[in-house]
């Protein structure tokens, strides 16, 4: 137990009770990853927007992206983006409850005669947690399934990703070698807040949610209620590598995970303490706590 809080006996879950988590960075990674190898180089069809309040732009409208070619999917802190041949974007949050789909044509029922018709005329039984669907011409589709009543999922469509304020306001993202421990250091010491506010800043570090920094902090040995203006440099130095290493940890733990799959959930059994609360501590054998 670290020496400036003995008496706590805290590893601290701060998390709040189980639900569904807004993937992480991770999450996002592995899920750009593994939808570049399904849907790169589709003809776009028809994009279909199915709940009004998700799509976040007016222009340029959805059927104008119809015969654009998707490039490499790719994320940006917890936005996925989807660019076209053209380099105009579909930008997608998905939140607490967004999840992506592919559905080739085969099990969509499609015939040959079918996969001509337009996306209007082709019959399709679209589940109602679809939000969105992206129709290529080969038949298949990317969904975007929003389960639960809540749906928060954002979709924006943009003639250049740069154009998102959103995406321009995001911090260093640690799996890139953009986190320099100069770029980590000016971010900590801007302001004295405690450290899980810090970590889950997305302007400070990009893609670290609730799950993430309650492992790093774990790992890094600190106080998720710890001042950022009271770390030592060597506090300071064993949370900037505990960042790094838990993050690298983490995506490399889901990709061997899913073996190419899209993930649909926060990997809980990747988690030392994150939504472990009561269990015990494979560090010294007390109960988590969740604070």
């Amino acid at each position: 137990h670290p020496a400036a809080w003995p008496a706590l006996h805290i590893h601290a879950d701060s998390s709040l009770p189980p639900r569904v988590a807004v993937p992480e960075l991770p999450f996002l990674e592995i899920l750009a990853e593994n939808l570049a190898a399904k849907v790169s180089g589709r003809r776009i069809q028809s994009i279909q927007i199915l709940q009004p309040a998700l799509l976040q732009t007016a222009a340029p409208p959805p059927e104008s992206f119809s015969g654009e070619y998707l490039s490499l999917p790719t994320r940006a802190g917890k936005f996925l983006v989807l660019e076209t041949e053209s380099r105009r974007a579909i930008v997608l949050h998905l939140m607490r409850a967004g999840r992506l789909a592919v559905v080739e044509a085969t099990e969509r029922g499609q015939s040959s005669a079918e996969r001509g018709q337009s996306s209007a005329e082709r019959p399709a039984m679209v589940p109602k947690n679809v939000s969105a669907r992206i129709v290529f011409a080969d038949g298949s589709e990317l969904r975007l399934l929003e389960h639960g009543k809540e749906k928060r999922a954002r979709l924006w469509l943009l003639e250049d990703p740069g154009d998102l304020p959103e995406l321009r306001a995001l911090g260093p993202d640690p799996s890139r070698g953009e986190l320099t421990r100069e770029r980590f250091s000016a971010a900590l010491r801007a302001e004295s807040r405690q450290l899980k506010g810090f970590l889950t800043d997305q302007g400070a570090i990009a893609g670290i949610g609730n799950g993430l920094s309650d492992e790093i902090l774990y790992e890094a040995r600190l106080s998720p209620m710890k001042l950022t203006g009271a770390l030592t440099d060597d506090e300071a130095t064993a949370l900037h590598a505990a960042v790094l290493r838990v993050v690298g940890a983490q995506i490399e733990k889901l990709r061997r995970g899913m073996a190419g799959e899209l993930p649909q959930k926060e990997p809980r059994e990747h988690y030392a303490v994150h939504d472990h609360a009561g269990e015990a501590c494979a560090r010294c054998g007390a109960a988590i706590a969740r604070v």
